[in-house]
């Protein structure tokens, strides 16, 4: 998804996972991810929250997220690296509505 940063709404007491999927030419045959760091920004109290640790599964990432300021917007970010000495930068928008 070049160019594009995937977006979602969230209601600011919902509490579930988000992540992303990688496949080829990210991934090629045999490498798999080997790290990935989630950070969230803005940073703000009663922001949107990470719950636990960044989840790493195959050739996904996923992180448990909760809360959020209603009307706010923020960046989940995941720095992920590759077997193969590769490493991602990549965002997820979600906005927090009373949708």
């Amino acid at each position: 998804m070049i160019g594009r940063i995937p977006t979602l709404l969230k209601r600011s007491e919902e509490k579930y996972a988000i992540g992303l999927q990688y496949i080829t030419p990210d991934l090629e045959e045999g490498e798999y991810i080997s790290l990935s760091e989630c950070t969230i920004s803005p940073s703000e109290v009663g922001g949107l929250a990470k719950v636990g640790n960044v989840v790493v599964e195959d050739d996904q990432v996923s992180q448990f997220i909760e809360a959020g300021v209603i009307g706010n917007d923020y960046y989940v970010k995941f720095k992920t690296t590759t077997s193969g000495g590769n490493v991602y930068e990549d965002s997820i928008f979600v906005k927090v509505r009373e949708h």
